[in-house]
């Protein structure tokens, strides 16, 4: 768009275009040449549209701006969400609006038949290679249908490519869904590992052991300290991928020796909207502590060495954090500002400093190779690569960053509910007693989680539970003398959603 404009092409020039707002800086005419260079002029409608930094928009074929699509993107319906959804949006809209261009229609005249083709295109096309699942054009459809309700609201469209239908619900409401959503889309896909899986996708997947124990003589990873740390701070906290590869050096607890479990807090903008205290285990904060000095230390010293962070342009120096959660900090210009923590969002976050004794360092806590903030996103692909090495290993076992969230829920479960229950040896008073002062389990789960809503945490967590407690009472005896590991693995056995290691 206009020099302030960080434009990323995800297509050909062909297609619409993914941009985000980054702050104003007039480069030279060399650094603008191109697409940017035509648009130089147009700061002025850049601020008239209140397009924020860091915000995501979308440029037409050849990067001309399209007023219509633009206004959707400073309208309060988008901008009311999410960070993680404004991304997700702005692609999946990127993606539809770019398939209504190769096929030469204009995104105003767009009919249900041309929703039909790209429904065909995206799921059954044989010559696509990257058809996706009915979840994910369930979550695309929802993108389209939120566009255009918008635009039809404003009359920009008289219709919308999404036909609804209406049925009535259980209570007798009368409710609307898009035609075009698959029938088979399923709201909960819970996976979990257990304690034993997941030691051994860890020592496979990320510190380079082989299937047999051994250590591999030919690993070669740089930053397993790293991945190492970030696998266990998942597995041992609970915290979304967001909330946990998004952490400051500041918003790390401090442990203490005679707790197993030391409370933090993460900053709403990176959890859901909801600022809220978490749990991470002490041998985290250790594996941590332990990457920050080693490292992650190597890692800032050669940024300084390359001067890494003084070609940022974006660049703040953290000076306090006051009682109040409120960040004191200085610009690239010297300017004294304050911005509450909890309003940094993940991007933010990238952008703020800490200056020690030996110079600069960013922030976050997990960095690239290079000593850069490592973006959230980017354990997904260090995940994968760990799961398809233990596939190359002869190792079935594949983990996910949500995967860990979901196992820890579950082991605090069956820990709160039975361990005190049965192993403790407590009587049913003495159980009332316990629940009436620490609260009921689901409630502490849903503390530990951080979900707004206790219901949530039963819809998600409740059927694996109950096969538990089934089990529970057939085979009391046995149980007695079992652990919660234990225990987590027999249950894990009659589970289809459950992934647990063989022997070695």
């Amino acid at each position: 768009m206009a020099a302030s404009v960080a434009v990323e092409q995800h297509q050909e020039t062909t297609g619409w275009r993914l941009c985000y707002a980054t702050p104003r800086s007039k480069p030279s005419k060399e650094q603008a040449a191109g697409l940017l260079a035509e648009f130089l002029d147009l700061d002025a409608r850049e601020d008239a549209l209140s397009i924020r930094r860091g915000q995501p928009f979308l440029l037409g074929p050849g990067g001309s701006p399209d007023v219509d699509v633009l206004e959707f993107f400073r309208s309060r319906s988008f901008r009311v969400l999410a960070t993680d959804s404004q991304d997700s949006y702005a692609l999946d809209l990127r993606l539809f609006l770019s398939f209504l261009s190769g096929q030469g229609v204009d995104w105003r005249t767009a009919t249900e038949s041309d929703l039909e083709d790209f429904e065909h295109w995206r799921r059954r096309d044989g010559g696509n290679p990257r058809r996706v699942s009915v979840s994910k054009f369930s979550r695309e459809l929802a993108a389209i249908g939120k566009f255009y309700g918008w635009q039809q609201r404003r009359g920009t469209v008289g219709t919308s490519p999404v036909a609804m239908l209406e049925r009535d619900d259980a209570a007798g409401e009368i409710t609307s869904t898009p035609a075009l959503r698959p029938k088979a889309v399923r709201s909960i896909r819970l996976k979990w590992l257990t304690p034993k899986a997941y030691r051994r996708w860890r020592d496979v997947g990320l510190a380079g052991y082989l299937a047999d124990g051994t250590r591999d003589a030919k690993w070669r990873g740089r930053t397993d300290g790293r991945n190492l740390a970030m696998s266990e701070t998942l597995w041992s906290s609970g915290l979304r991928l967001r909330e946990g590869g998004t952490l400051l050096l500041g918003e790390l607890p401090e442990f203490e020796v005679e707790n197993r479990y030391a409370r933090g807090r993460v900053g709403k903008a990176v959890a859901k909207g909801r600022g809220r205290d978490y749990w991470i285990h002490g041998r985290a904060l250790k594996l941590i502590d332990n990457y920050v000095i080693s490292e992650r230390d190597a890692a800032v010293r050669r940024a300084r060495r390359e001067g890494r962070y003084d070609a940022l342009p974006d660049l703040k120096i953290v000076q306090k954090i006051d009682r109040s959660r409120r960040v004191h900090y200085l610009s690239r210009n010297g300017e004294r500002l304050v911005t509450p923590l909890d309003e940094l969002t993940w991007k933010d976050r990238m952008t703020f400093f800490v200056k020690g004794e030996d110079g600069l360092e960013p922030w976050m806590v997990w960095l690239t190779d290079g000593g850069m903030p490592l973006p959230y996103r980017t354990w997904e692909a260090v995940f994968s690569d760990a799961s398809d090495r233990c596939e190359a290993m002869d190792v079935d076992i594949h983990c996910h960053p949500h995967m860990l969230r979901h196992s820890f829920a579950l082991r605090m479960l069956m820990t709160l509910i039975y361990a005190h229950d049965r192993r403790m040896g407590i009587t049913e008073a003495e159980r009332r007693e316990f629940r009436l002062i620490f609260g009921d389990p689901w409630v502490l789960v849903q503390t530990l989680l951080g979900h707004a809503n206790l219901e949530t945490t039963r819809q998600w967590y409740l059927e694996p539970v109950s096969g538990l407690q089934v089990e529970l009472f057939l085979n009391d005896d046995d149980l007695e003398e079992s652990s919660v590991e234990d225990l987590i693995t027999r249950v894990a056995h009659a589970s289809s959603k459950s992934i647990d290691a063989e022997e070695v």
